[in-house]
């Protein structure tokens, strides 16, 4: 099947399963609303059923008491820091006691003789506990120290004497466990604190040989000014010193690099001498090389004889002439002397550069390489104590973290022994009264039953017979899937009943010869197509232009077309009655036309409309009545309805008929009905109960609202009155196609005898005239 067909034939996408969910939801409540009387009957039969069950059943009574519990101390294994009393840790395990065997056995051994053999006579012993436990019940409220216990029994006061005896053997339970609990427990916490004070003291000396093997790990009270700190300090110095140590290396390195490269260039090295050396090393090579501090003497007392010399020359020249021998003499001392004082700066600049060509240079070289040497062992040795330093820094810092574990953990046990010493002084005092246990309510003696009770009794019966009520609707609409009613059809398809057609008799002939309202326009079985007419033509829409079709193929279709457009032209309307199932057509077949003329043949022309239907259209017997049969079977009857022609030719009838009938093929077995109902005023469904599933009917109807057709009403066919409050069925009727589907013509039994009289009471009576229709509607 193609998705356009499962389109037109209504199959459900699944996206819209929860949609579909809900409709058949919908549509079972309404099927529960018509056989409601089920439902009903359930409802007085449980109700019945419950009300036996509660004159008849075993009265149950039940006493209930409750009981406060509160520990006075804690238990070895439990955390000696949490609250003496906490409920929520020990109320689980106090209500699992009062249904251990121990509390049972203590209670039957003190209960009365007579009130034990009220449950438990005529019962073996071994099953005793078993019985008492299946009719105990212990609880506790959220966050109490309140033990809620209740028992259940035949009579009252044995109920209540032996839950008093339950309470009594659960508080001796509990002093005799606990006693015995308290004395393990103080020797539990002895050996505790015997372990903890031996790992004191191996702490204790793991602590001092820690501190032994690291004398700077003094305690001066000062956090911050700890021994760690002390050598973090050392390490930045020496860090610092490092970093000074090679930015000297470097330099020197780079000076000896420099004053290498001056020498093989010939330029000056006296700079390099004045930064490389201090001033003794400076005068030391000046001495060496000729240039100290002599000669600066000299040069002094020549300078200072030349002044000398000039103070005579004055005295001389007040004195002498200027050709004197002594004047020329002084005059020649100085010009000697100034001689030489001129020529001594050339001349030691001629033997510096000499001297530091062959001397400086080389003692340079060797003072600086010298220099470096010292500089690098300098640098070594501040890297060897710099990494003497950080290791110390280490493992000093890892003996701190040693100590502070093990000065925690110190810590942490003297917290465990002070907390063991005083968890085993409160056990030692409170050993006899470790629990404290005190009945807050009495065991009550019931005055009426908790079984059975009559709200629980009636509120189950109500749903036990609702829910097998609903049960049985439930199978029923399985198995028969057929609707009983005229309310049930309109309930389920949301429409009216047009119209109830009788199961009429066969007739012989043939053409319009086999039509009951032209053959018989007076019997009974003909008032039900002029009732069908009446509610057509006084419905609010428009139906000028009506479409019959039925769910499945021989449903009677054919034959409420075929009537239907006669009671239209007896009443006096030109009418055109077509048939548009060119796949197997039954009206053509019914009315003796089949042959070459028809339908097919209009649409498949090519000629003008009004001309081709001229060539096609065809008179009847009735007065007003026209008809165009199917034509030969075409290979698209689907397409040719669907073509423009087609609605024009619909539009050409409008103009000239008062009415127009057309009979289309079944709903669920083609499309053509939808295509075809799409193009009229109104689409009328027939249904033959007796054979048509209501789901099939149900979703033909949806089918045809989906697809934009308009439902006018349903048409109950071949109706036969068995009783005064439904129809019931007897008919057969044949339908098959060559092409997947078909049918030929009814096959009708014999009259009812009081149909009739049936109609009349499911549809109401309708006389034969029009007129006396018409007001009888417009009355109602």
């Amino acid at each position: 099947m193609s998705g356009a067909d499962k389109q037109l034939l209504g199959v459900p996408d699944q996206q819209n399963a929860a949609a579909t969910t809900l409709h058949l939801i919908f549509r079972f409540l309404r099927t529960v609303r018509l056989r409601s009387g089920i439902l009903v009957s359930s409802l007085v039969v449980f109700g019945i059923l419950g009300a036996v069950y509660y004159i008849t059943a075993e009265r149950i009574y039940e006493s209930n008491a409750s009981m406060y519990i509160v520990r006075k101390g804690t238990t070895v294994n439990q955390d000696t820091s949490a609250n003496s009393s906490n409920p929520m840790m020990d109320m689980p395990t106090f209500v699992a006691l009062m249904s251990k065997e121990q509390v049972i056995t203590r209670a039957l051994q003190i209960l009365q003789k007579k009130f034990r053999d009220v449950d438990l006579g005529g019962y073996p012993e071994t099953m005793w506990v078993k019985m008492v436990r299946d009719n105990l019940s212990v609880s506790s409220a959220f966050s109490t120290n309140i033990l809620d216990v209740s028992y259940q029994s035949r009579d009252p006061k044995a109920a209540a004497a032996m839950l008093n005896a339950l309470l009594l053997g659960y508080v001796q339970y509990l002093d005799e466990t606990n006693r015995g609990l308290s004395e393990d427990g103080l020797k539990t916490l002895q050996d505790k604190l015997t372990r903890l004070e031996d790992e004191l003291q191996d702490l204790q000396n793991n602590r001092l040989q820690l501190r032994a093997s690291a004398p700077e790990l003094i305690e001066t009270g000062d956090k911050n000014n700890n021994s760690l700190n002390v050598i973090s300090k050392n390490i930045e110095l020496i860090t610092q010193d490092y970093s000074n140590a090679r930015r000297a290396t470097e330099h020197t390195r780079t000076t000896a690099a420099a004053l290498q490269r001056a020498i093989a260039n010939g330029e000056d090295i006296l700079q390099f001498a004045s930064e490389a050396m201090d001033s003794a090393g400076r005068q030391l090579i000046e001495q060496s090389m000729g240039l100290g501090a002599q000669d600066n003497f000299t040069m002094q007392r020549i300078q200072q004889a030349i002044l000398d010399l000039y103070a005579q020359l004055g005295d001389a020249q007040q004195k002498y002439g200027p050709k004197h021998p002594t004047l020329l003499k002084i005059q020649a001392d100085i010009a000697m002397k100034e001689q030489y004082l001129a020529q001594v700066p050339a001349q030691q600049r001629i033997k510096t550069e000499e001297l530091s060509r062959n001397v400086l240079g080389p003692k340079l070289i060797q003072y600086i390489n010298q220099q470096l040497l010292k500089n690098e062992e300098n640098e070594r040795s501040i890297l060897a104590r710099l990494m003497a330093e950080q290791q110390r820094a280490q493992m000093l810092s890892e003996t701190m973290t040693q100590l502070t574990d093990i000065e925690r953990r110190i810590e942490q046990l003297y917290e465990q022994k002070r907390q063991l010493e005083e968890h085993a002084d409160g056990i030692a005092l409170n050993k006899d009264t470790f629990l404290s246990t005190q009945i807050a309510s009495r065991p009550t003696v019931p005055t009426r039953p908790v079984s059975p009770r009559l709200a629980i009794t009636g509120l189950l019966s109500l749903m036990l017979g609702t829910a097998f009520g609903l049960a049985i609707i439930w199978v029923l609409d399985i198995m028969d899937d057929r609707f009983r009613t005229p309310e049930e059809l309109k309930l389920h398809l949301d429409t009216q009943v047009l119209s109830m057609i009788p199961r009429m008799s066969e007739l012989t002939g043939e053409g319009f010869e086999a039509v009951m309202c032209h053959m018989k326009p007076n019997s009974k079985e003909v008032e039900a197509f002029r009732a069908l007419r009446t509610s057509v033509e006084f419905s609010p829409q428009e139906s000028n232009r009506l479409v019959i079709t039925s769910t499945e193929p021989g449903d009677g279709k054919t034959t409420v077309s075929s009537n239907l457009s006669v009671a239209y032209a007896q009443s006096g309307k030109r009418t055109l009655m077509i048939d548009a199932d060119m796949r197997r057509p039954g009206l053509s077949t019914l009315l003796g036309l089949r042959d070459e003329t028809g339908l097919s043949k209009i649409l498949k022309s090519t000629e003008d409309l009004e001309v081709a239907i001229g060539r096609n259209l065809r008179t009847t017997v009735v007065n007003g009545l026209d008809i165009i049969s199917c034509g030969p079977r075409p290979v698209n009857p689907a397409e040719l309805l669907s073509s423009e022609r087609f609605a024009n030719l619909l539009s050409w009838a409008e103009t000239r008929y008062d009415q127009i009938v057309i009979d289309a093929p079944p709903v669920l077995a083609v499309s053509d009905p939808a295509i075809v109902g799409r193009l009229v005023d109104a689409v009328v469904l027939v249904v033959r109960p007796d054979k048509d599933r209501r789901r099939m009917v149900i979703r033909a109807a949806e089918t045809l609202r989906t697809l934009g057709c308009n439902l006018l009403g349903v048409v109950v066919n071949h109706l036969s009155v068995t009783d005064a409050g439904g129809y019931g069925y007897g008919y057969g009727y044949g339908y098959g196609y060559g092409y997947g589907y078909g049918y030929g013509h009814d096959q009708e039994d014999a009259p009812e005898p009081d149909v009739a009289r049936g109609l009349s009471a499911i549809a109401g009576t309708y006389s034969n005239s029009d007129a006396e229709q018409r007001d009888t509607v417009r009355a109602a």
